[in-house]
């Protein structure tokens, strides 16, 4: 089904692109004040005028915001370049440990186009981009009201669907020159004129003010979309307090054997409901030897499965260190067997086999009572290793669970990480990426509410009569806030055409003018600070996404 979906769509995408070609050429576009740019048309509106005057005229309030956001930007700018540069240097010295190629460096992920790129929902990512593109536009048009710079149209891009909006401020009166070419009307005129060449009315400080609109514009939407996402709306679901959540699955355990697998909810043992991992586990113990029917939901569909139990007294040991610092291994102890006693002392639990072990030594000699998985008893007689704490160590890992299960509460500890991410700078870079994370399966994001998980939580409070719409409130506001946070972070990169170069080059050029008295020369120097900050980090951004294809490369 989602592959006719994706071939009807290309069929109409083609068919989009061949009707705007003809119409193009036939002339047509430009009689209605439109013009194509391969597959996207720009439509293009001289109304609105009295909207961006009116939204202008609190023009103290709009030149405090660019001064406060200023030094954001400035700093940005810096962050991004040390960042990308540092990335670069980073995997030129480690390209023998590069790991393969993979969805993170695929051409298609490069650009955050929703539908191309794979780490991005279709329909919230364009929920998403357009909002970001229109706060970034209409600040720019609203900063040039504001400076008396002139806006000449307003309009929206399509293909076919809209993909944006956009103003076109008259580029002779704010950069001096015109650009040339139908490419230029997305990335503006390459050149500029100096403050009072030419058309040129834009100061540097209305320059700088006008250009950073857009990205300071990006970064309160991120920061309101934030706030609203790990505050209120986060703060109103809640985890039911009944999830018993699989984590692993011992290899060969009966467990493993029974079929069941890892992300299983389990809801109830022989029909009594499961409400924790303290009562799972009580409830096994007191199977003895018989089967036990264990049910639940395995990607949202109810599973049940027989599980034999063969035998509950001690611990399980669900893995065996590889280290022959640790006798376990060299005395043959194997996963899936169960720690009886130690010395004669009965192991009722994981509580009390560390406390146990914590009134021992490294060297000392202890004598462990096994049964298998058959529930056959053994002794094995061993020599203590070096634990933590100076205490002795056996070398196993553990758990309460007879049957090979390592289970947990999941949703509430899940929920309480998720509101706490924005209050650390672990969190921050989770938050970065966390579409990897979520492609890759390594961890759910928010759609933890939308899948296997999501009967695992329920709205609260002001939400709760909303249902599951906060869940996708939940989704779209985290998109939004990545997204706006992205696309201001990318245009502060201090190369020419981003908003970040345009400023760095009228920095550039005012800087160079108080040390350099001849203009001709100082733009000179100027342009070529400019262009080599610019071809280096294309260069550099190329290299970050190359990088792993060159390693393997280098590595036959």
């Amino acid at each position: 089904m989602v592959d006719l979906i994706w071939i009807a769509a290309f069929i109409v995408f083609a068919i989009w692109w061949l009707i705007i070609t003809d119409l193009d050429k036939a002339g047509i576009l430009k009689k209605h004040n439109m013009t194509a740019i391969g597959p996207i048309v720009m439509i293009r509106t001289f109304k609105g005028q009295k909207l961006l005057d009116w939204m202008a005229r609190p023009k103290g309030l709009w030149r405090a915001l660019t001064l406060l956001g200023m030094p954001v930007v400035i700093a940005s700018m810096v962050i991004m370049l040390v960042t990308l540069v540092g990335m670069d240097v980073w995997m030129l010295l480690r390209m023998q440990d590069l790991p393969p190629p993979g969805p993170a460096n695929s051409p298609q992920n490069i650009l955050a186009i929703p539908g191309l790129n794979q780490f991005i929902p279709f329909w919230w990512g364009w929920v998403a981009l357009i909002v970001a593109l229109i706060a970034h536009e209409f600040s720019h048009a609203i900063l040039a009201k504001v400076e008396g710079i002139r806006v000449n149209s307003l309009g929206l891009m399509l293909m076919p669907v809209p993909i944006g909006a956009f103003a076109e401020i008259d580029e002779e009166e704010l950069f001096g020159t015109k650009s040339e070419g139908t490419t230029s009307d997305i990335i503006g005129p390459m050149e500029t004129k100096a403050p009072g060449e030419g058309k040129r009315k834009a100061s540097p400080r209305q320059f700088v003010n006008i250009l950073g609109a857009g990205v300071i514009a990006n970064f309160i939407v991120a920061f309101v979309a934030f706030a609203l996402l790990f505050g209120p709306v986060l703060g109103a679901i809640a985890a039911t307090g009944t999830d018993v959540v699989v984590y692993e699955v011992a290899p060969g355990s009966p467990a493993d054997l029974a079929g069941i697998k890892p992300n299983m909810i389990i809801t109830s043992i022989d029909g009594t409901p499961v409400t924790s991992v303290y009562q799972l586990n009580a409830l096994l113990h007191a199977i003895g030897n018989n089967s036990v029917t264990i049910s639940g939901l395995l990607n949202n569909k109810e599973v049940n499965y027989t599980v034999p139990v063969n035998g509950t007294d001690g611990v399980y040991i669900v893995g065996v260190m590889d280290d022959d610092a640790y006798p376990a291994k060299q005395a043959g102890i194997k996963p899936n067997m169960r720690l009886v006693a130690i010395n004669g002392t009965p192991v009722y639990n994981t509580t009390g086999f560390s406390e146990y072990m914590n009134h021992t030594l490294p060297g000392q000699q202890a004598t462990l009572t096994m049964a298998d998985v058959n529930g056959t008893m053994m002794n094995f007689t061993v020599v203590l290793g070096q634990g933590a704490g100076g205490h002795g160590q056996i070398g196993v890992y553990s758990t309460d669970n007879p049957i090979g299960l390592s289970v947990g509460q999941f949703a509430k500890w899940y929920l309480e990480g998720l509101r706490s991410m924005p209050f650390s700078a672990s969190g921050w870079l989770r938050i970065m990426i966390l579409p990897v994370l979520q492609f890759n399966g390594d961890d759910p994001g928010f759609s933890i509410f939308q899948g296997e998980f999501s009967s695992l939580y329920q709205p609260v409070g002001w939400a709760a009569s909303f249902g599951a719409l906060v869940y996708g409130l939940a989704e779209c506001l985290f998109w939004i806030g990545w997204l706006n946070f992205n696309v201001g972070l990318f245009n502060c990169l201090p190369m020419i055409p981003l908003d970040g170069g345009h400023i760095f080059r009228e920095a550039t050029r005012t800087f160079m003018g108080r040390f350099i008295k001849d203009t001709e020369v100082a733009e000179r120097v100027s342009k070529a600070i400019v262009n080599g900050f610019a071809v280096t980090l294309l260069a550099s951004i190329i290299f970050t996404f190359m990088a792993p294809y060159l390693a393997q490369w280098m590595l036959g």
